[in-house]
């Protein structure tokens, strides 16, 4: 007998009413989207393994323990895809002209991370980006659009909250770090393995630290918006004030630092407060840096990505039974009965998920619905046939009609 071969560790199939929730997400995304003149990209799965390890950094987590990486057949280090933002902006350095280019995407991503709910090996992401311009607003758009998106998806404002900081300038950074490396060093036997070989490369990456040790020392450091430049405070200050008067709630957390190394003023992170847990849902923030990290060009940017398969279960979270689609079952007793090109004509009109089943038994037909969870039945039989009429009936509320087969029109009918 052979041997079944499984699914690979930490990657999932996705079917069903799970594939459902998956291209809902997408549709609303992209729809969203684009009433803010986004244009759609999509670049490759694989990149050249230097591209992450420049922009990302690598002293990260990601690019140092979770990075899927090779040598090719040409010798050339490659790996797959941890993030797009870094491919977007490889894209952004070789074809930006003028203006704003503003860039939506969505697809795999791969990490070796520990798997659990929601977190996967390889997962799905959605991801915008605005290239061109240093501005407040552009950050609030950003911003703004994630908030219409969670609208849009039915995700109650009561199971998130939108957390903001601001990472200053490069050179409030730089300062920053010298700050924060002085206090570390003197509780450097106590760090973890990890932190003391970024304390004196990027002592940044140890704000990261899972390691509870690390934690508890970290409680009393010195934090990075007490030591931010006018310029950037007012910078920071203009994106707050666009946020409060377009109503938008936030908390400040001058904690939140993105765990990436190419960002640099406004950070944001929108993290679910629903069953205890702390999961951020969609991160982002401004890159005004990382063109630069990758070619000769210097052109700002500001972006976000967020896990598709967390949005799926933030979804089922909010409610469980709700249907994204409603779904209708054509009910035929006899095939000959589809040679009615009024009723294919119907069937095919549709936008719903419908399915056409034949079987000479209504019962079954009806039990079938019942399992597969329709919300309607249309029901074409020997009797309908012979009176020219049609019954449509609604599973929810028990409710059926009788109409002409010449007068159908369910379009108009099913709501």
């Amino acid at each position: 007998m052979k041997k079944n071969i499984n699914l690979v560790k930490g990657t999932h199939d996705i079917y069903g009413a799970d594939m459902e929730k998956f291209e809902f997400i997408i549709e609303n995304f992209y729809s969203v989207c684009k009433n803010f003149n986004f244009k759609s990209i999509q670049t490759p799965i694989i990149e050249h393994q230097e591209l992450f390890s420049r922009t990302v950094g690598e002293q990260t987590d990601i690019v140092s323990k979770e990075m899927y990486s090779f040598l090719d057949k040409g010798d050339i280090n490659i790996c797959l895809r941890p993030e797009a933002t870094s491919g977007l902006a490889r894209f952004a350095a070789t074809n930006y002209q003028s203006g704003l280019m503003k860039l939506i995407t969505h697809g795999p991503m791969f990490r070796r991370e520990r798997p659990q709910k929601g977190r996967y090996r390889q997962f799905h992401q959605i991801n915008i980006e605005t290239i061109g311009e240093k501005n407040p607003y552009i950050d609030f758009e950003l911003i703004l659009v994630a908030k219409l998106l969670f609208d849009e998806l039915g995700i109650n404002k009561n199971i998130y909250k939108l957390l903001i900081n601001s990472l200053g300038s490069k050179e409030d950074q730089y300062n920053y770090s010298n700050l924060l490396k002085k206090y570390l060093s003197t509780f450097k036997n106590k760090l973890s393995e990890t932190s003391i070989l970024r304390l004196d490369k990027n002592p940044l990456r140890i704000l990261d630290s899972k390691d509870a040790e690390d934690i508890e020392i970290l409680k009393n450091a010195p934090q990075i918006s007490d030591h931010l430049s006018s310029e950037s405070k007012n910078y920071f200050d203009q994106v707050k004030k666009l946020l409060n008067d377009n109503d938008i709630i936030f908390f400040e957390d001058p904690k939140l630092v993105r765990g990436l190394d190419y960002y640099s003023h406004t950070a944001f992170e929108f993290q679910t407060i629903e069953d205890k847990r702390q999961n951020a849902i969609l991160a982002g923030g401004r890159y005004d840096n990382l063109i630069s990290m990758i070619s000769s060009r210097d052109i700002p940017g500001v972006g976000w990505a967020s896990g598709i398969e967390r949005l799926m279960d933030l979804i089922s979270i909010k409610d469980e039974k709700s249907e994204l689609h409603k779904k209708i079952l054509f009910a035929v007793q006899d095939e000959s009965y589809l040679n009615n090109n009024r009723i294919l004509k119907q069937i095919y009109s549709l936008r719903y998920n419908h399915e056409v089943r034949v079987s000479k038994n209504i019962k079954k037909l009806f039990s079938y619905a019942d399992k597969n969870n329709f919300s309607f039945i249309l029901l074409i039989g020997e009797e309908e046939i012979k009176n020219r009429k049609i019954i449509l009936k609604d599973l929810k509320n028990k409710n059926q009609k009788s109409f002409e087969i010449s007068k159908l029109e369910l379009k108009n009918e099913i709501r």
